[in-house]
């Protein structure tokens, strides 16, 4: 049996289209939609008598933290819970959110933002997969001090044996989708923080620590 379609009002004003995603219906307005996104404005134009444009292969729950991300009145911020849902229809959609969500990812290169592993992980296949430079090169710089073992998983099997190394598996099974060229930056600036800290350690200086990030 096919789902019944519901129909939502989410706050949107002077509404004048409806997007239609998994059966659910979002009452937007023309205008907003055109002044934010280029594509939205080819896709408005070509269908310009249309009462409602159906959103093929989106999750509604997506599309909402993407409309309220940018709606007037609205604006919710860029947060770890809602980041890679906006940023994925933010590159689609040619939205300037992008920007928004790689300084997001920028802000939690740093160990006080309490990261865990697993979502900095998927953080940089984000930043790989929109080619978010400015991320990535903060992501290569945090990661360079922080122990392997933490970033392949390994760690997890150390402290963690009731994992059966699910969860092991799970974090070296991201490690190993990262780009080449980014694990190799990793590996030269990790050797460049270790060789920096030997000649502080010959000098009697104060060596820099590793930065330490939640494993759950």
């Amino acid at each position: 049996m096919e789902a019944k379609k519901q129909s939502f009002d989410i706050g949107f004003p002077d509404n004048d289209v409806i997007l239609l995603v998994e059966g659910q219906k979002f009452h937007v307005n023309k205008a907003v939609l055109s002044d934010h996104s280029p594509v939205f404005t080819t896709m408005l134009n070509k269908e310009s008598t249309a009462k409602e444009i159906v959103l093929e292969d989106k999750k509604a729950v997506d599309v909402v933290e993407f409309l309220k991300s940018f709606y007037p009145n609205m604006k919710h911020p860029i947060t770890g819970a809602n980041v890679l849902q906006v940023l994925t229809l933010a590159h689609e959609y040619q939205s300037p959110l992008v920007a928004d969500c790689e300084n997001f990812m920028i802000r939690m290169c740093t160990p006080k933002s309490g990261v865990r592993v697993s979502t900095l992980l998927d953080y940089i296949l984000a930043g790989e997969k929109y080619s978010l430079t400015r991320f990535l090169e903060a992501a290569v710089e945090f990661c360079a001090k922080i122990d392997f073992d933490f970033l392949t998983g390994k760690q997890f099997l150390k402290q963690f044996k009731s994992f059966k190394m699910t969860e092991d598996l799970r974090i070296y099974s991201k490690f190993s989708n990262i780009e080449m060229k980014t694990r190799y930056a990793i590996a030269m600036k990790r050797v460049q923080h270790l060789e920096m800290n030997r000649r502080k350690l010959e000098n009697s200086q104060t060596v820099e620590d590793d930065n330490k990030i939640p494993l759950l």
